[in-house]
């Protein structure tokens, strides 16, 4: 791989590469029994140094990549404020952006809000540019440390059923796990969502013309009692032209212990973050709740991405 930018880029065997590179590094990250953390450190890409373009606000995502820079022996620069606090507030393009970074840094993590503008600097770049979200199109990092998790969680791959919850036409990350799941056998879909909230017809189709099951639903109390994964993810107020408009679905879909009773006992719960109201947080306290251990699959993941991207 030169760049990461599009889930849809990947194939079965890079898939295949990077969560086996994600697994060797889960001892880096994991924690202890107890909460202790092990804080180590590989010296993989000592001398190696990232930079993390934020034109979007962001917690996890970029903490999750400095975090998995540091582990892996690099350091970082970093700039959570592009939009306003670059040379993008003078007229800089991505294009030059890109060019400018890259002869400062080994490689590049950006998330922008606009579809496509990390493949406009990446085409600037020397170096490897990372999509870290751009827009409601892609976040393929989310993606890959989802499956992950399905992986280390569920324990498999193939031959199971998920429910995507929430809003799925502007999810970037729901968008990014069906791109990857079609690399794996016997996975059935259901995606459930308000009528003006649906998946992309252009994913729906898709995923039906290369033979998965897709089912589409607003209810969402069946769905979770077939699921064997269910990725929730909040209505995205920055998504919506009005106020009104996003306030006409918030809270459309809340998951709650007597929902979750409804769940199998094997099933697990996956949410990218933030939540606003879509999880109760008394469902923290249920086992089959991974969100939480989604951020540390997240940095290992990430730090198979780095380690994968910089050849190391």
């Amino acid at each position: 791989m030169k760049h990461l930018l599009s889930s849809k880029e990947l194939t079965q065997e890079e898939t295949l590469k990077l969560l086996a590179r994600a697994k060797e590094f889960l001892p880096v990250v994991r924690h202890e029994p107890g909460g202790a953390g092990v804080h180590k450190r590989v010296g993989l890409a000592e001398g190696k140094l990232l930079a993390t373009l934020f034109y979007e606000p962001s917690t996890r995502t970029r903490f999750s990549f400095e975090t998995a820079m540091f582990r892996l022996g690099g350091g970082v620069i970093s700039n959570a404020q592009m939009e306003t606090a670059s040379s993008a507030k003078k007229g800089e393009t991505l294009f030059d952006t890109g060019r400018v970074v890259s002869e400062m840094a080994d490689i590049i993590a950006v998330r922008h809000y606009r579809e496509g503008a990390c493949a406009e600097l990446a085409l600037g770049s020397r170096v490897p540019v990372i999509n870290a979200g751009d827009g409601a199109g892609d976040h393929p990092t989310q993606g890959l440390l989802d499956i992950f998790t399905i992986s280390e969680e569920l324990g498999r791959l193939t031959d199971f059923t998920i429910a995507m919850v929430g809003d799925l036409k502007n999810s970037r990350v729901l968008h990014s796990e069906c791109a990857l799941l079609k690399h794996f056998s016997g996975v059935k879909f259901l995606f459930v969502s308000p009528e003006g909230l649906k998946m992309p017809d252009q994913i729906t189709e898709d995923l039906k013309a290369s033979g998965f099951s897709v089912t589409e639903m607003e209810k969402l109390e069946g769905a979770i009692a077939e699921a064997d994964v269910i990725s929730h993810t909040r209505i995205q107020q920055e998504r919506f032209a009005s106020e009104e408009e996003y306030l006409k679905y918030k809270g459309v879909y809340v998951i709650t212990p007597d929902i979750m009773k409804t769940a199998k006992e094997s099933a697990i719960l996956m949410h990218p973050l933030p939540r606003v109201d879509e999880i109760d947080r008394a469902v923290d306290l249920d086992p089959r709740a991974k969100y939480f251990e989604q951020v540390s699959y997240g940095v290992t993941m990430r730090m198979a991405i780095l380690a994968e991207l910089l050849g190391v």
